[in-house]
């Protein structure tokens, strides 16, 4: 898996995400240790220049934790993350690990 180095939101630091291959709705999801972070997606659910960011989860963020009711919300999503994220995607016949690859 590709990954990029960045902090969004009220991140202090910077660290490690490590960016998924685009979901069929079009959305980015990138995860970190204690986070997660999605942008981009159908019209409408996420803004445009806005990301939809996890608090902080000790334990680890999973996707479930990208929902408000979790605590997640919306932080500014600097262009440079955008392209850093889309330029590190994996794309389809790249292997993200062990025996698997991108369909």
């Amino acid at each position: 898996m590709q990954r990029i180095h960045t902090k969004l939101g009220n991140m202090r630091k910077v660290v490690d995400w490590v960016v998924y291959p685009v979901r069929n709705d079009g959305r980015v999801v990138i995860q970190s240790d204690s986070r997660i972070a999605a942008f981009g997606g159908p019209s409408g659910s996420i803004p445009m220049g806005k990301a939809l960011l996890s608090k902080r989860q000790p334990s680890g963020a999973y996707f479930l934790h990208l929902s408000p009711a979790c605590g997640a919300t919306l932080v500014d999503l600097p262009l440079e993350v955008v392209n850093a994220a889309m330029a590190a995607m994996p794309q389809s016949g790249d292997k993200i690990g062990p025996g698997v690859f991108v369909a």
